[in-house]
């Protein structure tokens, strides 16, 4: 098929949990099938409406702090802040999911595996084809975020600085009271972008975020299953879901993926924005960051300028911003995120209805897959070259 009939296909609202989301997945199956690839479909529970609940949840415990400490309750006040942080950072930081998982969906990641001999080097594409819809966008939501650490701690103050006067018979004065409001607009703004975006705004095609990257490997399967029997390297191309929910696809992908040799990750983001390639080396949490092996990110740069003609500039990613590199790295696997560049900045108007396809660049399409089947080639051709790079 051609870039433009898959985009067809592929670029409509996909929000995770919804009937569209499992056809383009059965649609990407059938693709691969037909590609020659081993389809596997690997199920994960996920939780479709985790950003609504968790940070619709924050909020309104954030706004009986602000009550609680209207009225001088300040010990339900100190509780009920401390519970709101404790549920994002369950939630954010160590995938629980104590609010989120009350609505769970079970979801499909959709692989398709080329096989090389028995032993070698394992080379994994990824590409998350789930949608989602928010306000705002990469530059308000990592510094708002940012913003409800000092937030817990502003409370905090407040609440404690209330019962230390309390037990000297005094009160904390209606100004430094009305600080509380101080205290809720952080969790308010982020529960607008995150949990008001779904119910609200027109939903998002998803063409650059993250349409383009989906038709890069689905056009990549057609070159690597035309490569000669004895393929040195074991080819996968995993189509995530639940990427925009804590990149919990992923996640269960990096659990299951098999540890007896070789292994690197190349993640695609954002593919088909017309700007030149750029390669993201870190990722994580907002606690935790993981850096890709050195030796990783020279080989896939050394494999782009030879092979392409072209360099690969680093571009970190945004604040605040995660791709599905994370659940790699966090597993101790080599990995990193391909995405095109604008100065460095990320596409902006993702995660509304302006990301539709014209957008997209075909050209732009067309080089990143020219780039990752010279990758395949680079490690077909000098295993040992791509072991070496992914040891840890």
């Amino acid at each position: 098929m051609t870039i433009d009939e898959v985009l067809y296909r592929v670029v409509v609202p996909r929000p995770n949990g919804s009937a569209e989301l499992e056809r383009v997945g059965s649609f990407l199956a059938a693709a691969l099938q037909g590609q020659g690839a081993q389809v596997t479909r690997e199920p994960f529970t996920a939780t479709p409406h985790g950003f609504e609940l968790a940070f619709g949840a924050a909020l309104a415990l954030v706004t009986g702090f602000a009550l609680a400490l209207a009225l001088r309750r300040w010990r339900v006040a100190l509780a009920l802040l401390f519970t709101a942080a404790a549920l994002l950072l369950a939630e954010f930081e160590l995938l629980w999911s104590p609010v989120s998982g009350l609505l769970p969906a079970t979801l499909h990641n959709i692989v398709g595996t080329f096989p090389g001999v028995a032993g070698g080097p394992r080379l994994v594409f990824v590409a998350h084809y789930d949608t989602t819809t928010h306000f705002g966008n990469h530059a308000t939501w990592g510094p708002t975020g940012f913003l409800l650490g000092p937030a817990v701690a502003l409370g905090a103050a407040l609440a404690i600085a209330g019962m230390l006067r309390a037990r000297r018979g005094r009160t904390l004065a209606p100004g430094w009271r009305a600080l509380g409001v101080l205290v809720v607009a952080p969790f308010a703004a982020m529960a607008w972008f995150h949990a008001a975006g779904p119910s609200l705004r027109a939903p998002s095609p998803g063409a650059i975020d993250n349409g383009g990257s989906v038709v890069a490997l689905l056009q990549l399967a057609d070159r690597v299953g035309a490569r000669p029997d004895g393929a040195a390297t074991t080819v996968e191309l995993v189509f995530t879901a639940a990427e925009e929910e804590r990149a919990l696809g992923s996640w269960a992908h990096a659990a299951a993926l098999p540890r007896d040799g070789t292994l690197g990750v190349v993640n695609l983001e954002s593919i088909g924005a017309d700007g030149p390639l750029g390669i993201a080396s870190r990722d994580g949490f907002a606690l935790r960051r993981y850096e890709t092996p050195l030796a990783f990110v020279q080989w896939v740069g050394a494999v782009a300028q030879r092979e392409t003609g072209r360099s690969l500039t680093p571009a970190p990613l945004p604040i605040g911003t995660l791709t599905d590199a994370r659940s790699y790295l966090a597993r101790g696997v080599a990995a990193v995120t391909l995405r095109p560049t604008f100065d460095g900045a990320f596409p902006v108007d993702l995660h509304s209805e302006h990301d539709a396809t014209e957008r997209l660049a075909n050209p732009a399409i067309e080089r990143a897959v020219d780039l990752l089947d010279a990758l395949v080639r680079s490690a077909d051709a000098d295993p040992a070259a791509f072991s070496a790079a992914t040891r840890r």
